[in-house]
């Protein structure tokens, strides 16, 4: 190692460079990271927020809660379940003379449902037309007791109350009761009254579905149902497989500079070699210079990471995994330091006599 370190104070600028690849590796490796993280969480927090089990809804929906339609009666209700709900749509102000709309989604609920997350201001609902939102919506310049629009709703809605952030297929979720989100779907269809989206399953039962429903209805784990929101799993694999490649390139990049380094010092190694140096210290040499750089690079990465977190705009949609960005540098580390490998090869093929000119 001492040998390593001493060369790399020497010819401090070609090392300088490999740290600032491995630095902007590191850097766009942690942003990609917190941005699946965000879209992810941005995706399914209101799903996370119910603390469920599963979902029921209706075999047709393709596993789609919006399009989902099962009829509301008490079947369900016994089995541990609560109705649901969903309707996606623009907002507005009414008092305000801009046109400018907000895309939310609403989630129809029960009175006291234990799907309403914790309320942070104001009250629950009371009657219908009254709302509680969350506190995303705070931040494009919604007040609690202001009226929306919604959609092509001909009634006003009223803020009564906000939830912590609440957010599903990335928008701000708002909540209501059951009867106001069938009257945004459907008006004043008579035939849709008593229909709902599906039933939230807060602990499954071995009869969760009837028989008598099994046609109809199915049953899905909430993981499952998650993982088929719409472009949930495609929009991560995607990002995921974005961070695979950068930590794949990062181990070319490392292999590549560290063996162009040891070809231009091959006669230095075979003079070693002739003075009686053994080949495994000079792969250990090689291996430390390697780690030095792996450890130095990914710590300026996190560091220059952490600063462009702070300038990130709140709307984009960013959150950190302390463990995942854990794993991740670990890996960078390990795959330079595996980069590295491919020059021990080089060194052990060094004839001493050869490398000096002999």
């Amino acid at each position: 190692m001492f040998l390593g370190i001493r060369e790399m104070l020497h010819s401090k600028t070609k090392y300088l460079l490999i740290i600032s690849v491995l630095m902007l590796i590191t850097w766009l490796v942690v942003i990609l990271s917190g941005l699946a993280n965000g879209l992810a969480e941005g995706n399914r927090l209101a799903v996370d927020q119910w603390q469920a089990e599963g979902v029921i809804v209706s075999k047709e929906a393709n596993r789609n809660l919006n399009v989902s339609t099962i009829k509301d009666d008490t079947t369900y209700q016994k089995k541990n379940s609560e109705p649901i709900n969903q309707m996606s749509v623009s907002i507005q102000k009414a008092a305000s003379a801009s046109n400018k709309r907000t895309n939310v989604s609403f989630f129809g609920i029960q009175k006291n449902s234990s799907l309403l997350p914790k309320i942070t201001a104001g009250r629950k609902i009371e009657k219908d037309n009254e709302i509680i939102a969350s506190a995303d919506l705070k931040e494009v310049g919604y007040r609690l007791g202001d009226q929306i629009k919604a959609g092509t709703y001909s009634k006003k809605l009223t803020i009564v109350g906000w939830t912590v952030k609440s957010t599903y297929n990335i928008v701000p979720v708002i909540y209501t009761n059951l009867e106001t989100v069938r009257e945004l779907k459907y008006g004043g269809d008579a035939a849709k009254e008593d229909t709902i989206n599906a039933f939230i399953v807060s602990k499954k039962e071995k009869d969760t579905i009837p028989q008598s429903k099994k046609n109809e209805v199915e049953y899905l784990p909430i993981e499952s149902f998650i993982q088929s929101l719409p472009g949930y799993s495609a929009q991560n694999l995607t990002l995921d497989t974005m961070i695979y490649f950068m930590l794949l390139i990062a181990a070319f990049i490392s292999a590549i500079f560290i063996y162009v380094m040891t070809l231009q010092k091959t006669a230095m190694f075979g003079i070693l070699k002739v003075q009686g140096v053994p080949t495994s210290f000079l792969v250990k040499s090689v291996m430390s210079q390697t780690l030095i750089l792996a450890l130095v690079g990914v710590s300026l990465g996190l560091i220059l990471s952490s600063a462009t977190i702070i300038f990130l705009p709140k709307s984009l949609p960013f959150a950190n995994n302390i463990g995942e960005i854990a794993l991740n540098c670990g890996l960078l580390i390990v795959v330079a330091a595996l980069g590295g490998l491919a020059s021990i090869g080089t060194i052990r093929k060094i004839k001493p006599l050869k490398a000096i000119g002999g």
